[in-house]
């Protein structure tokens, strides 16, 4: 057995314009209550801030006899985030319709489709509804005023029944995109678009800092651990920052301190299945060939931002290599966490539910974040007896165009 008794982890969030604060904040609100439900005991330190605008907090942690101290640095990306929050209303359609169309005639949309069908859902179900807000509005306006009109209405009367139906359509258009955050999805949409033409240098210039970080701390010795972790979009930097630290170490992955990598929720074949995001596969094809790298994937069928239950390397084109990264894909079971109730009002708020992984949970499940970052295994020891999901069809789309 592998024990911990220190670790560092490196969080990347996702395509989020909150940073540290945010994230420490919520650490320390989840992470007390779910120790505390769970029988063990967890001190989460004052935030600190570091070089590059990181930040860190020391973790503290007692289970079952066994001491544990980690260091929690969270990687920034988040003004890069804020940068490219696009905040005028007529950019942004025209972003969601062009990105969309880039990924349709790319046969980007095909492929994910292919995949899973539930993230390709969420990603155009804004495009129809920009068409609505665009074409809906005063199409319903026009319609319901020569509907009046025809019916005898005088014009005062059919022009104003003419614009409370636009309205109509323009209030409930805006509801539904406030409702299932479908525009904080396609910013994200978007700025992988940008990312697979190589359009962020600020990005890529952030990310190779990160990767200096964590050649860094694995070098220094002075952990037993060091787990990169990436949430949402954060898995697909998590997975650039290791495969430019692969390049500054090839040995890396082979050093007397374990390194492991955890991706929750992942959106790699966001960014993987556009063709020109050669790069991007080069790095994914790097960890696939990393001796002695484990490398963990948790995703959720019921999450419908993520590619669940998807080969991450598979789902990006990359196939394994024999002798490299120990990959397993993994079910956190959200269902189990919960009692039947709190999980149907769970499932309901799709956005909390993406969130869920990093969050605390009623029941005792084999998934357990907090175990995982704060606790004295291993992250490979930890999921030793849980078997990788293979070929998870259930989501698959079973119908798209030729040639896509």
């Amino acid at each position: 057995m592998t024990e911990v008794r220190r670790r560092c982890v490196l969080y990347v969030s996702g395509f989020d314009p909150k940073g540290a604060a945010h994230y420490h904040a919520l650490f320390k609100k989840e992470g007390g209550a779910h120790s505390q439900r769970h029988g063990w005991q967890l001190d989460v330190g004052p935030r600190k801030r570091l070089d590059q605008g990181n930040a860190a907090w020391r973790l503290e942690a007692r289970v079952d006899g066994a001491a544990v101290s980690t260091d929690y640095e969270f990687l920034s990306w988040d003004d890069i985030v804020r940068a490219h929050w696009t905040r005028a209303m007529p950019l942004l359609w025209w972003q969601i319709l062009s990105t969309t169309w880039l990924n349709w005639r790319s046969g980007a949309l095909g492929r994910m489709y292919r995949l899973s069908w539930p993230p390709v859902l969420a990603l155009t179900l804004p495009f129809f509804l920009v068409l609505l807000l665009l074409l809906g509005t005063p199409a319903a306006g026009l319609l319901l005023m020569s509907m009046a009109k025809g019916m005898g209405a005088d014009w005062p009367m059919a022009g104003l029944l003419g614009v409370a139906a636009a309205g109509a359509v323009w209030i409930a258009g805006r509801w539904l995109e406030g409702r299932y955050s479908m525009y904080w999805m396609m910013r994200s949409y978007v700025f992988n678009a940008l990312q697979a033409q190589d359009k962020t240098p600020e990005l890529d210039r952030r990310l190779q800092a990160h990767a200096h970080t964590l050649v860094e701390r694995v070098g220094s010795g002075r952990y037993d651990e060091v787990l990169l972790v990436g949430h949402s979009s954060g898995a697909t930097m998590a997975a650039i920052v290791l495969a430019k630290a692969l390049r500054l170490n090839a040995e890396l992955s082979q050093q007397a301190t374990s390194l492991s990598l955890l991706t929750l929720g992942q959106w790699l074949p966001a960014l993987g299945s556009l063709p020109m995001a050669s790069a991007f596969q080069s790095d994914l094809q790097l960890i696939a060939s990393a001796k002695g790298l484990n490398w963990i994937d948790f995703s959720a069928p019921p999450d419908g931002c993520c590619f669940a239950l998807q080969d991450p390397l598979l789902a990006c084109g990359v196939s394994p290599t024999p002798g490299g990264v120990a990959l397993k894909v993994l079910n956190p079971k959200f269902a189990d966490m919960f009692d039947p109730g709190d999980y149907h009002k769970l499932k309901k708020d799709k956005f909390q539910l993406h969130f869920q992984y990093i969050k605390a949970t009623d029941q005792t499940v084999a998934y357990d974040y907090f175990l995982t970052v704060a606790g004295p295994l291993t992250l490979a020891e930890r999921y030793r007896h849980q078997a990788s999901v293979v070929a998870y069809a259930a989501l698959r789309g079973r119908w798209w165009r030729s040639g896509a």
